[in-house]
């Protein structure tokens, strides 16, 4: 099987995340790790968005209604359009399931990052989202202390 490296604020491409109902194609998402267990088992994840759908850029953090996310702009390589991480699409993923995505090639690890000052950013905001449980939050919470978020 397929030994990991992972780490918060990885950003990972999956070019099967839906099926395109009209089109009955796979569409492609990409998805930053916010936190991992610690026992390395499992991932809490997030999916970038450019439809901001309720979402606002100014102020970057929405909590919303409609929605809660984070503005992360433009930042290039294969975030060229202004997006946001939804935290409507925080879930737990098993690493499990990633390394079978991965032996598919399905999904891979990016070379795209964010600025470590805008992760903290998004964990701060996320950590305010009814969006996630109480462990999702235990786990982002000691990511962000771990990464000397302030």
């Amino acid at each position: 099987m397929v030994e990991l490296n992972l780490a918060p604020a990885q950003i990972w491409q999956d070019d099967c995340y839906y099926l395109n109902k009209e089109t009955g194609r796979c569409e492609r998402k990409y998805w930053i790790v916010l936190a991992v267990s610690p026992d390395q088992d499992d991932l809490i994840t997030a999916v970038f968005t450019s439809k901001s759908n309720g979402l606002t850029d100014s102020p970057a953090c929405s909590l919303g209604p409609p929605r809660a996310g984070y503005y992360v702009g433009a930042p290039g390589n294969i975030l060229l359009l202004p997006s946001w991480v939804d935290f409507s699409s925080i879930e737990d993923l098993d690493v499990y399931d990633l390394k079978c995505h991965i032996k598919q090639k399905r999904t891979h690890l990016t070379s795209q990052t964010l600025s470590s000052k805008v992760f903290c950013e998004i964990l701060r905001c996320a950590l305010q989202s009814e969006d996630i449980s109480k462990r999702q939050a235990r786990w982002m919470g000691d990511t962000a202390e771990s990464l000397g978020c302030n």
